[in-house]
């Protein structure tokens, strides 16, 4: 990776022999990707890429509390191609679900599914009324907030119910349908349970809160301090309903509580379910009234959610199913003698009835479709411009009504950082869409060309489109192979994963390694069994793709950090800190549990520390609050980058100053089974390995050894004395230039590429007439720490604006090199001001953690101080040796 040559860019000759066929090449009759098309797509270019980007998606700024995982475990998923919350039909025949951002019905003898409603938004949560007449289901306008609209079906008309800036959730028609019971976040921002009056398909009356917004009086862990009350179901009586809250409890979203359907009928709840939840439970009470099925991990005994029936009154659970994989939404039938669910047994969400007694399950293959409005369909066939053959990539796929849609055998994601939905494809898609033009973008990953497609859909037509991407940088031809170092499997999400879809996913985003990360959620432990130890590649790997699984361990308190090739056992209990557990203290610390890691040869770091623009140390340390501290005792190796942020920054040089060499990586967080989540790869590490080969080992290596560089999309590449990232350059004693290659190209345009020279802003960069790239070549100045010795680092950095980020999954593009040292006649670089920094940081998170409630002992006190200590006595130590005193000892604790 030598300067500016590594990189050549060919956009404009691509965009030219692109405008030149139109990526079109299917005739009538043909077959792309085996289906039959009916001619050729009309296609034109949409350039730049990155202009007028679609719609981001919001997060429900109507939702004051519940966060990420509210967010993928209670909020039905959109867009979506695959059937979610069933509802039977009055008479047993048929069961409403959601699909493709519409109701539909499915026909249990025929498995014929009929769209019932199509609009702009997008909808789920059917509840039928007792008579067959109405369906009222939740309208979601792309995250921005969730509305009631019913349906009427003898007209087939809909209209809205609700029309204000909160979300709504899971309406449920009173017995005698003269009442609907549903959730809204109206009007402080807080999940409440109301009860309503109904008539002729309008409201009859006033709401009536059964709930009201109360505080557990302390925040609690993704859960905020304000209580949630979720998931109403009616008993036959009319009279009471059974919720979900999680009033008083510490963990979790909510035990089962049977309470009066009326005015405050929460004062009176009695509890007859108690277990930490995730969302998942959606209660559904039997037609007797005396027991109810719902979705359940049993706490920790499961990692998947199975279905188990318990009396309304309270007592023990029955678990009626053992699956490996979840089940999720349990609905009885109008008789009692089955239950609908939705399972991802082989993957994605699918439809499934079970017999009440007996067992027999039936999976619900829905195969013929009646649209309520005129439907065309695409059929696509991405290729590699290198190989001719169908390759892998990510699509985002906006139709003429302004609704993302999804192939049938896909799974949509939403990307977390950026907003923008989208789905992988193994290179051939069939997708249905309403006629018009569709607006089509085809990435995949950073070193190819995306594009961007205005292609017209005709009613009852399938046409063909043929999209060719060109690849512009083959960095894993120079050594430099990517990977991000934060990626979750399986984590309670709708999906039920693997890791071969993992690696499938990977290519898709062109990146070559993938750290699967084990880890806990709450009291469970996601993804144990595929832990494999030897500390390599998983047996799964192939030529040209790695995947390593690691762990990420995940302490509330000092900060998540992942181990990655641990070589014996996982490390456990695989938390700290939570409250009302037996783990509740923050014994034993991160440098315990990072040194046992490190024995087993493991690379540590700290992950998704810190975000946004301002200094942690004055914003109450962050998400990586240990970081200091195991920088300076040498048990982080890494500093991760899970979104893009200068935040980081302040951490980062000040343990560069004092001359610790940790290494930044990129790593997103892709929790990849949720349907709103990073996407993997988003951000992602460059690690170059010695011998140019890719191997677990070598990789791993590579990142130790400070080989690499963080990026959301920009390639960077930067040699000082022709030396490359993780080195050092030795310069005599009254030297003051180094000689510097430095380069960028990105597939969005950047706003700055700039070199930093031991904290300071250095050179800036000469962008290109499209601000795609820059280089430089020549001589820097380089002042190091004058007060140290003249030691120092220098690395590149290169940003580019939030407007024009599209289609990278973040806010903006950032990239960073890792550093090249230089020192002056072997003297290491040292500052006061960073020791100082640090020391200041240890002492605030020695404030913090001495006003932490679950200390078990003093001994436990004691042993964890003793390590801050040892780590503010190295930054005095290297604080004496850049030419100061030794800092003052702290004052003794009370």
């Amino acid at each position: 990776m030598k300067g500016s040559n590594r990189i050549v860019r060919c956009c404009a000759t691509l965009w030219a022999l692109c405008l030149s066929f139109l990526c079109v090449s299917c005739a009538p009759g043909s077959d792309a990707g085996g289906v039959a098309v009916d001619g050729e797509a009309s296609a034109e270019p949409m350039l730049p890429v990155y202009a007028d980007p679609p719609s981001a998606f919001a997060r429900y700024p109507g939702v004051r509390h519940g966060g990420n995982y509210m967010h993928n475990y209670y909020i039905p998923p959109a867009p979506s191609s695959t059937p979610w919350y069933p509802a039977w039909s009055p008479d047993g025949s048929s069961v409403a679900v959601s699909m493709g951002g519409s109701i539909w019905r499915v026909d249990l003898e025929t498995e014929h599914a009929t769209e019932l409603t199509r609009g702009p938004s997008y909808h789920s949560s059917p509840a039928w009324s007792p008579d067959g007449r109405w369906l009222v289901y939740t309208a979601d306008h792309a995250g921005n907030r969730i509305q009631l609209e019913i349906l009427d079906t003898t007209t087939g008309e809909s209209r809205a119910l609700t029309d204000d800036l909160f979300v709504y959730a899971d309406p449920a028609f009173s017995p005698d349908g003269t009442r609907l019971a549903y959730v809204s976040s109206s009007p402080n921002g807080f999940y409440n349970v109301y009860v309503r009056g109904f008539a002729d398909g309008d409201w009859d009356g006033p709401e009536i809160a059964v709930t009201q917004d109360n505080s557990f009086g302390e925040d609690r862990l993704y859960f905020g301090p304000n209580d949630m009350h979720l998931s109403p179901t009616w008993f036959p009586n009319g009279e009471e309903l059974l919720i979900v809250s999680n009033r008083g409890i510490p963990l979790g979203s909510g035990n089962v509580l049977r309470v009066p359907a009326g005015a405050n009928g929460i004062l009176s709840a009695n509890t007859v379910l108690r277990e930490q939840s995730l969302y998942r439970t959606m209660p559904d009470v039997s037609i007797e009234g005396a027991r109810f099925v719902y979705s359940s991990t049993s706490g920790a005994a499961d990692q998947f959610n199975n279905l188990y029936l318990q009396p309304t009154v309270g007592g023990e659970p029955y678990k009626l199913t053992f699956f490996q994989h979840d089940a999720f939404h349990p609905r009885w039938s109008p008789d009692g003698e089955r239950i609908a669910y939705i399972t991802n047994e082989g993957g994605l969400p699918r439809l499934e009835i079970v017999d009440t007694y007996g067992g027999a399950r039936r999976r619900i293959n829905i195969g013929g479709r009646t649209w309520k409005e005129p439907t065309g369909a695409l059929a696509v066939t991405v290729r590699s411009s290198s190989t001719g053959q169908p390759t892998q990539a990510r699509v985002t796929l906006v139709a003429s009504d302004g609704k993302v849609y999804v192939p049938d055998d896909a799974y949509a994601r939403i990307g977390q950082r950026a907003g923008f939905p989208s789905f992988h494809t193994d290179g051939t898609f069939l997708v249905r869409v309403p006629p018009g033009p569709v607006d089509l973008t085809i990435m995949k990953g950073f070193e190819t060309e995306p594009q961007r497609w205005r292609v017209e859909a005709v009613a009852d037509q399938t046409l063909g489109l043929e999209v060719e991407l060109e690849r512009f940088a083959d960095l894993a031809g120079e050594g430099w192979f990517s990977g991000s170092t934060h990626v979750h499997m399986n984590y309670g999400g709708n999906l039920h994963n693997t890791l071969e879809n993992l690696m499938f996913m990977s290519r898709a985003e062109d990146t070559h390694v993938v750290n699967e990360q084990i880890a806990n959620k709450d009291n469970r432990i996601l993804d144990h069994q595929f832990f494999v130890p030897g500390g390599g590649a998983h047996p799964v790997s192939v030529p040209g793709q790695v995947v390593i699984v690691g762990q990420e361990y995940r302490p509330p308190f000092y900060g998540h950090v992942f181990m990655l090739g641990l070589r014996d056992h996982l490390i456990s209990p695989f938390v700290t800190g939570y409250r009302g557990t037996a783990i509740e203290s923050i014994y034993p610390s991160n440098t315990d549990m990072l040194r046992k890691a490190q024995a087993q040869g493991a690379l540590t770091g700290y992950v998704h520390p810190y975000f946004g623009d301002a200094d942690p140390l004055t914003t109450g340390l962050g998400g990586g609050k240990g970081f200091m501290v195991d920088a300076v005792l040498g048990t982080s190796d890494a500093l991760e980058w899970s979104s893009v942020n200068r935040a980081g920054f302040f951490p980062l040089h000040a343990v560069w100053n004092n001359g610790i060499k940790v290494t930044p990586v990129g790593g997103e967080d892709a929790i990849s089974n949720l349907h709103s989540t990073p996407l993997l790869g988003a951000l992602r590490t460059y690690a170059r390995t010695e011998n140019g080969e890719l191997t677990a080992e070598g990789w791993l290596d590579a990142v130790r050894a400070g080989r690499t560089f963080v990026t959301s999309g920009p390639l960077v590449s930067m040699t000082v004395n022709g030396e490359q990232p993780g080195t050092t350059v030795e310069l005599e004693a009254g030297v003051q230039t180094v000689t510097v290659e430095a380069s960028a190209t990105s597939i969005t345009p950047l706003s700055r590429v700039w070199l930093v020279e031991t904290g300071r802003d250095a050179v800036e960069l000469d962008l290109s007439e499209d601000r795609r790239s820059a280089s430089f070549s020549g001589d820097v100045v380089v002042l190091g720490d004058v007060a140290g010795g003249g030691s120092g680092w220098i690395h590149l950095r290169a940003e580019g604006d939030p407007g024009e980020h599209y289609p990278l999954d973040a806010a903006y593009a950032q990239a960073f090199t890792n550093a090249v040292w230089f020192e002056v006649d072997g003297v290491p670089v040292r500052s006061i001001a960073a020791a100082d920094y640090a020391i200041a940081w240890i002492d605030e998170l020695e404030r913090q953690a001495g006003e932490w409630p679950g200390w078990r002992s003093e001994a436990e006190q004691e042993h964890v101080y003793a390590q801050f200590e040892e780590a503010r006595a190295e930054y005095r130590r290297l604080r004496v040796e850049a030419g100061g005193t030794e800092a003052e000892d702290d004052p003794p604790r009370e």
